[in-house]
């Protein structure tokens, strides 16, 4: 699942000015799109078909963010689909990095955008509340539907919106913990087993953080963390027991300035600052911080996203487990997630319908399964994915998901998350800052903003 652009979870929320229109002609243009460890360069735009080809067949246009090898599932899918199909072709349309979604939304404003969109989980609210997707409900239910039951546990909720489902799931990943069983063989430490804890992490973090020339800089760290990238966040917040944001979405005060909150935020700054089992952050302008130490075989653990998962796999510093993540006052897990929808101006819906269920069904999930988890239970477990050490722990956290907290407010991408963002770097940067007056202050400032969106 990390050969793609736009998923779950790495998905950044832009809000845009939208200004001009689509080319006419094909052009490639260059940007440069910061990502954990690799830079995405091209950026491929595709000129705007007609809906009906030569010899009365329907053209549907599919856009996605995915690139390079990541295109290549599509395309596997786009051309089985066809054989299946011979009165629709398909085009995919990828634009890569951040310009995806400022293409959809100037694509969208013209009335010019795919008949099929692929979107992260938390810029959900943002497209749907412009009205650029159908709702699929009378799809699902109708003579041609789809028993929405063959998908895996929580995967289908984050394409709803208020109450409506606009998206059905493309891929996904919780958060689990990478740990590298070299170090801990060289060290003779165990391996984290499925039931640990908040404090089973410290205390392996602690005797495999390694200074042996006692000069303050450990050759190998405990654990490395994800600085202050706030949607991984969210999780050490839900197993504390607590929420950033109430659920009618109208407070943060009372929330994000909680006692469970603060002993979330409390225990990630004493893992940097008070115990130093965590690398410092590379750079905040990076996302997740950009540290490099678990690949590079300098840290013996990571709390992250499944991603890097192929990877890791082949990398010689790494001898790679994977194992759920640590239980705190509860267990709990967010989700990153990615899916598709029907633009809402779509001249060919039903075609549009037949081919996304097809997309993100079981069809298209056999060829998915070849460059990820995908969605559909039955495939999945005739892989064998559920027994994989490496895969299963990705599956058993779909059983504990909270709620991310986007899903209470359209507005947390202007309000929330900036507000915790600095309130993690100030907490990261300052190890004596106190933890409970800055996340005062970050609840002070959301609900500030959260208000003015109110008005």
């Amino acid at each position: 699942m990390r050969k793609r652009v736009w998923s779950a979870f790495s998905v950044l929320l832009i809000a845009i000015l939208v200004i001009g229109c689509t080319p006419a002609e094909p052009r490639v243009v260059t940007v440069e799109v910061e990502k954990t460890v690799e830079v995405v360069k091209e950026v491929v735009v595709t000129p705007t078909p007609n809906p009906v080809a030569e010899g009365g067949k329907i053209i549907l246009r599919v856009g996605t963010g995915d690139s390079g090898e990541g295109l290549n599932p599509h395309q596997e899918i786009i051309a089985n689909f066809e054989k299946e199909n011979p009165d629709i072709l398909v085009q995919l349309e990828a634009v890569a990095g951040f310009d995806y979604y400022t293409r959809l939304l100037t694509q969208i404003a013209s009335g010019d955008a795919p008949d099929i969109m692929q979107i992260g989980d938390d810029a959900v609210p943002m497209f749907v509340s412009k009205g650029a997707f159908l709702p699929l409900d009378d799809f699902i239910k109708g003579p041609e539907g789809i028993d929405t039951s063959i998908y895996l546990p929580g995967t289908l909720k984050p394409g709803e919106y208020q109450g409506k489902q606009y998206f059905l799931p493309k891929d996904f990943s919780p958060l689990a913990v990478y740990y590298n069983k070299k170090i801990f063989d060289q060290y003779g430490i165990d391996y984290p087993s499925d039931d640990w804890t908040w404090d089973d992490m410290l205390e392996i973090a602690q005797k495999l953080t390694i200074d042996e020339n006692k000069d303050g800089k450990p050759e190998i760290w405990g654990i490395q963390l994800s600085a202050n990238w706030t949607s991984g966040f969210e999780y050490y917040v839900a197993a504390a027991g607590g929420r950033l944001i109430s659920e009618d979405g109208k407070s943060y005060i009372g929330y994000m300035d909680s006692p469970e909150t603060i002993k979330a935020v409390q225990f990630y700054s004493d893992l940097y600052n008070r115990y130093k089992v965590a690398p410092p952050p590379a750079d905040f302008s990076l996302w997740a911080g950009g540290n490099p130490e678990f690949e590079t075989g300098k840290a013996a653990m990571r709390l992250f996203g499944r991603w890097p998962l192929s990877g890791l796999k082949n990398n010689p510093n790494v001898d790679l487990g994977v194992v759920g993540v640590p239980k705190g006052e509860k267990a709990a897990n967010v989700l990153f997630w990615g899916g598709f929808g029907i633009f809402s101006q779509s001249k060919n819906p039903e075609a549009a319908w037949r081919f996304l269920k097809y997309y993100v069904g079981e069809g298209g999930s056999k060829v998915w399964i070849k460059h990820g988890i995908p969605p559909v239970a039955s495939v999945v477990k005739e892989a064998g994915l559920y027994d994989d050490p490496l895969e299963s722990p990705w599956i058993k956290g779909l059983d504990i998901l909270v709620d991310r907290a986007y899903v209470s407010t359209d507005y947390w991408g202007e309000s929330g998350d900036p507000a915790l963002r600095t309130a993690l770097e100030t907490i990261l940067v300052d190890p004596n800052a106190d933890v409970a007056a800055v996340m005062k202050k970050a609840a002070e400032e959301a609900q500030a903003a959260l208000d003015e969106k109110l008005k």
